[in-house]
């Protein structure tokens, strides 16, 4: 944690952890979209995973693929 900047939002590095969200977030992307469980909504989990962890080159590809699986925004 970067004490001289404390604006700054702290990243984990969990990298079991973010195996374990792309691989659910995959899964579930590639599911039928249910009608409380849209693409904003998986968009918001993808968002999350990205700005709350560190991501090797890997894992941010594969989120990239997710997101535009899930297509552009409708905002």
């Amino acid at each position: 944690m970067d004490r001289n900047n404390p604006a700054r939002a702290q990243r984990f590095n969990a990298s079991h952890v973010v195996e374990a969200e792309l691989e659910h977030l995959d899964w579930a992307t590639r599911q039928p979209a249910l009608r409380m469980l849209d693409a904003m909504y998986w968009r918001r989990r993808v968002l999350a995973v990205k700005c709350g962890f560190e991501l090797t080159d890997l894992q941010a590809i594969r989120l990239e693929k997710i997101l535009q699986r899930l297509g552009h925004p409708t905002e």
